[in-house]
């Protein structure tokens, strides 16, 4: 037979790649687009106007949360990856066409390989991945003042993944840093926390790892809790509560308080306050138990 005898979705080589396929969102909102995107010519209904929608070869309509809905995802992961498809280059805008409850959107089949007369042309195998974007290929450090030493580290190629072009740039830099310190960290992990939680918070960790080296023995592991568990934020609030505790008991004579390296403890009341809280909630909750303790103290002695 020279025809297929079912109907199939042809999915572009481009969107088969790990990268995509590990980023079930990003998936989700692929096979939708590519089911509402046809090579000729089409008239879509527009509901509730009486009139239809022109669209040209490649072009497909993003209806807001009927979109979303449709795709399976939540609006707010339809928007973030049709930002992210934009800035890999695989769609654009059609700034003609729209409303107030609809935009329209056009596949950029320039960027996808190709198939003429038998022979696959555009991207070579190893550019597979949004070579006509025109971003820059070179290793982009993130701030100097967050990440340094990194000036004479050049970082590997990095495939392009469904990112916005921050996420990517955060990527470069964090591999040429982990390049840098010998640490043994995945790009596979890089590229999911880069997902999860801000670049900032991923160099925090980084630093805290080095200061704490010796005593790691799986960097990675480590790595994923402490992101996950904010160590960071813990450990500079740690510090920051304990120096109140001690200048606080310290200037009021609150001799009942005892100071550890994690928490304090005040015996008469059988209350403790680990360090790890938020600043404002432990000064809070500290001032409060000196307070009552001494209000129930000169009562209690008939002051």
């Amino acid at each position: 037979m020279s025809k297929i005898p079912y109907v199939f979705l042809a999915m572009p080589h481009e969107f088969l790649t790990w990268d995509f396929l590990d980023d079930p969102i990003m998936m989700h909102f692929i096979v939708w687009m590519m089911k509402r995107i046809s090579p000729e010519p089409s008239f879509i209904p527009l509901k509730g106007e009486g009139k239809q929608l022109y669209l040209e070869p490649f072009e497909f309509m993003f209806g807001r949360e009927t979109s979303a809905l449709a795709a399976g995802i939540s609006l707010k992961n339809a928007r973030t990856r049709v930002k992210q498809l934009i800035g890999l280059g695989y769609i654009k805008k059609v700034a003609s066409k729209g409303a107030s409850t609809y935009s329209v959107y056009s596949l950029e089949v320039g960027a996808l390989r190709q198939v003429v007369n038998g022979r696959q042309i555009g991207q070579q195998s190893g550019q597979q991945m949004g070579q006509r974007t025109g971003h820059n290929l070179e290793a982009q450090i993130p701030n100097p003042k967050c990440i340094k030493e990194t000036s004479n580290v050049s970082a590997k190629f990095v495939d392009r993944t469904p990112f916005s072009d921050q996420q990517r740039s955060d990527l470069q830099g964090l591999l040429a840093y982990c390049q840098d310190k010998e640490l043994r960290i995945s790009e596979r992990a890089l590229r999911r926390w880069i997902r999860l939680y801000e670049s900032e918070r991923i160099i925090d960790h980084l630093s805290l790892l080095l200061d704490n080296l010796d005593g790691i023995k799986k960097q990675e592991a480590w790595l994923e809790v402490a992101l996950k568990e904010n160590y960071s934020r813990q450990n500079s609030n740690i510090q920051e509560n304990r120096r109140f505790a001690e200048d606080f008991a310290k200037s009021n004579d609150w001799s009942d308080l005892k100071i550890t390296q994690s928490y304090c403890c005040h015996s008469p009341s059988s209350k403790d306050y680990p360090f790890k809280l938020p600043p404002e909630a432990f000064r809070e909750m500290l001032t409060d138990c000196y307070r009552q303790y001494h209000q129930d103290s000169e009562g209690a002695h008939g002051i």
